[in-house]
């Protein structure tokens, strides 16, 4: 158990040092969860169960590999800005501050509106950095 613990704080610190812990900590948890859960299963003979938790933790990976949710969230932040859920960077910026000229409490605007304009565009940006992380 020593060395599980070891192994997983050298993922975690890992992917702190690339930026990847809290976008990721869901999926991490959750695999591992799964992966300790089976190795138990397995430890004490239980195949069946073993086998279960460890297709759950697979299905847990494809449904979080293909965005789960967040394609949902994504498409929201997009509309909410006027742009397309794949948009880049650049274009997320200058929509997001077109959209705060009027959204802004200073300008008429309540802070609600910000907040949720501000919140969609860090959803598309750190969406917009995955992909261009990815092509690399």
């Amino acid at each position: 158990m020593g060395l599980a613990l070891i192994v997983v704080l050298g993922l975690a610190w890992w992917l702190h040092q690339k930026g990847r812990l809290l976008p990721n900590l869901m999926l991490y948890g959750g695999l591992g969860v799964a992966g300790l859960l089976a190795v138990r299963f397995l430890s004490s003979g239980r195949f069946v169960p073993a086998a279960l938790v460890a297709a759950g933790g697979w299905a847990w990976w494809m449904w979080n590999q293909q965005g789960g949710q967040a394609n949902g969230e994504l498409a929201q932040a997009a509309r909410l800005l006027g742009v397309a859920p794949d948009a880049p960077s650049e274009t997320i910026w200058q929509a997001w501050r077109q959209a705060m000229t009027s959204a802004h409490p200073d300008a008429g605007g309540t802070s609600e509106a910000a907040q949720a304009l501000t919140a969609a565009r860090d959803l598309l940006i750190m969406a917009a950095e995955k992909r261009r992380d990815l092509g690399d």
